[in-house]
């Protein structure tokens, strides 16, 4: 009785290909950078196990090439293979095309998240900043001639302003005047500003009364 040889599918061609030139199939999946489930789906011909049409037949092409196979030969035996037109339509989509939008979300997610963090970081230290404070008269080091003389400053509005000891009021533009009284030979006047949270921020002003 003849025996009926049935001709040797793409797979078989490609798998035997391969051997004869003593390569593994990881190796081949190295070298060509591709993954080694899609040269063993190639080789078991599950070509629905692989991405769309385009993508088969550029491995295939890429995969004669480094065989040193014919491939024209090879792509008409494909196209008598069941499956060969009906690989899978949405892995590459999935690996090329939603990977992009999946990271550009991962990195908008990572902006935000960094600038509600930056946003707090200088939200607490305004907090616990010391206020603004400045004295516009007298300046420090000046000599007085009058036992008498008129604090004038700025700072921050809602600030607890304390001239030697004596709690100033501050108006909504955080200016400030005050009647300070000075004694013969050297006085030192102490202003301090402090917000509810804030450090203290302090200034001294050292004024000579002469007679």
């Amino acid at each position: 009785m003849i025996r009926k040889v049935l001709p040797k599918t793409l797979g078989e061609k490609l798998s035997e290909a391969r051997n004869q030139r003593q390569i593994n199939l990881d190796e081949a999946a190295k070298d060509l950078n591709v993954p080694f489930r899609y040269l063993e789906s190639l080789e078991q011909n599950n070509f629905s196990d692989l991405p769309d049409k385009n993508y088969l037949n550029n491995l295939l092409k890429n995969y004669c090439r480094y065989l040193k196979v014919d491939f024209i030969a090879a792509w008409l035996l494909a196209q008598s293979q069941p499956n060969w037109s009906k690989p899978k339509t949405n892995e590459v989509k999935k690996k090329y095309f939603i990977a992009w939008p999946k990271l550009t979300r991962r990195l908008l997610l990572f902006f935000l998240v960094l600038v509600i963090l930056i946003f707090w970081i200088v939200k607490v230290q305004q907090i616990f900043a010391p206020p603004f404070l400045e004295i516009n008269y007298p300046q420090d080091g000046s000599i007085a001639t009058s036992q008498q003389i008129t604090l004038v400053g700025r700072s921050e509005k809602e600030v607890e302003l304390i001239v030697n000891n004596q709690e100033i009021f501050v108006d909504e533009n955080g200016n400030f005047e005050t009647l300070v009284d000075l004694q013969k030979g050297l006085n030192l006047i102490k202003i301090t500003a402090k917000k509810r949270y804030s450090r203290l921020e302090e200034k001294e002003i050292r004024l000579l009364l002469k007679d």
